[in-house]
């Protein structure tokens, strides 16, 4: 999968069929994706502000949501053999896709800085436990910062494969941590822990939602090398929905046991000491070159200005600037914002294949069509901006703003299209 993934990382043409694998081995890489530090104190908090049976309830309904958007994308990943970013293009058009692309971009970003203040604020827990150093958290986080860009210039193939190993060993650990906390509360008893409050039902799954969101817009990227539908509605119910489930559960239960937010200080309280700092930062460091590649693929695709080196340096040095100002505070709002601007990108490709039966997705019709679809550009940003006003005015049409989003976006466009081509057949 990682030697196909990378042999068509950037063509612009259909995968080979010959290179299809199935629905199991997609499912495993979108679980690898999900274990990430953000996504850990996510569940943290939703399981102090919700306590945990309501957190877990959340979490099962935002994995059922983020299944069943995943599935359409997905199987137009595998019905066109596409990246998503020629999908998107061939359905916003050659100028239009780089509006969305500078979206995605913003929204990498964002995640990265989150990620690097965790990764610095890890180093600086380990440093303070572990070591006798005595450096402001400020400078891990650039520490960190450096590491991860130098990494994404020069070794990121390098990183990419050594994921391979980091993941399992991630996994191992965190089911080590739950196991252990849960033999000093019963799980029966966790569930009858109250939370604060602070957090309600519809937060909480646009929380876990927004997680994802993009994953799921981006989801034809791995689709396209799916074998068969049923091979895609395996890895998004496996990958999205179970990646969800496992990343969340896992991040839940110490912070209740263990009365710490942070994973760094609640798996020194157990003893695994220089182990987890390896697993945490290993596999956080992975997660952030990836998440600074993308960002810099989806800021070159959008604005085309300078090399791919200089674009991952300036993004770089935006990410870490907000990551000590301190962007991971509003981690829940991030999330849940996501959660409501990204569907639409994909409600719109979703009408044009499925509704319009749009599939030409040639090179040929792509030269055809006009550089800027804007009935598609409108209706993304304005079903994106009209669900967010919903979401934050207490208004709902299925009480999870994401989905709202989606099903709006899907229905504007369609009457829209509708409205154009009534047009076009009766001019006045």
């Amino acid at each position: 999968m990682a030697d196909a993934l990378a042999y068509d990382a950037d063509s612009r043409t259909p995968v080979d069929p010959a290179q299809a694998v199935s629905g199991m081995q997609i499912g495993i890489v979108l679980i690898g994706i999900s274990i990430t530090l953000p996504l850990m104190y996510s569940a943290g908090e939703l399981a102090q502000g919700m306590g945990l049976r309501s957190a877990l309830t959340a979490t099962l309904l935002g994995a059922l949501a983020l299944s069943l958007m995943s599935i359409p994308a997905a199987i137009v990943g595998a019905k066109t053999r596409l990246s998503s970013y020629m999908i998107i293009e061939h359905t916003f058009g050659y100028a239009g896709a780089k509006f969305v692309n500078f979206g995605f971009g913003v929204f990498l970003l964002g995640w990265y800085a989150v990620t690097a203040e965790l990764f610095g604020r890890t180093l600086f827990l380990a440093a303070g436990e572990l070591t006798t150093l005595a450096f402001p958290e400020w400078s891990y986080t650039v520490l960190s910062s450096l590491i991860v860009t130098v990494t994404t210039i020069y070794g990121f193939k390098a990183i990419d494969r050594l994921a391979l190993i980091a993941v399992p060993f991630l996994l191992l650990s965190l089911a080590g941590v739950v196991i252990l906390s849960l033999r000093q509360v019963a799980f029966a008893e966790l569930l009858n822990m109250p939370g604060t409050g602070e957090i309600d039902m519809p937060t909480g799954v646009s929380a876990v939602i927004g997680a994802a969101i993009v994953g799921v817009v981006l989801t034809p990227d791995l689709t396209r090398y799916a074998r068969t539908t049923r091979d895609c509605v395996v890895a998004s119910f496996l990958g999205q929905g179970g990646g969800m489930c496992i990343a969340y559960i896992v991040g839940m239960i110490p912070v209740l046991v263990w009365g710490e937010l942070e994973p760094m200080t609640y798996m020194i309280l157990m003893g695994f000491g220089g182990v987890a700092l390896a697993v945490l930062v290993f596999a956080t460091w992975t997660t952030n070159v990836i998440n600074l590649y993308s960002t810099a693929l989806a800021s070159r695709a959008s604005v085309p200005l300078g090399d791919y080196r200089s674009v991952v340096i300036v993004m770089g040095v935006v990410g870490t600037v907000a990551a000590i100002v301190g962007i991971s505070d509003q981690l829940i709002d991030f999330l849940i914002l996501m959660g409501l601007l990204v569907p639409p990108i994909a409600g719109i490709y979703f009408a044009d294949f499925y509704i319009f039966g749009r599939r030409d997705f040639s090179e040929e019709h792509l030269a055809d069509r006009p550089a800027i679809k804007v009935s598609a550009v409108l209706v993304a940003l304005g079903s994106g901006l009209v669900s967010a006003w919903l979401y934050y005015a207490g208004a709902s049409i299925t009480t999870i703003g994401a989905l709202d989003a989606l099903i709006l976006s899907m229905l504007a466009y369609s009457f829209v299209e509708f409205l154009l081509g009534k047009r076009a057949k009766h001019p006045h």
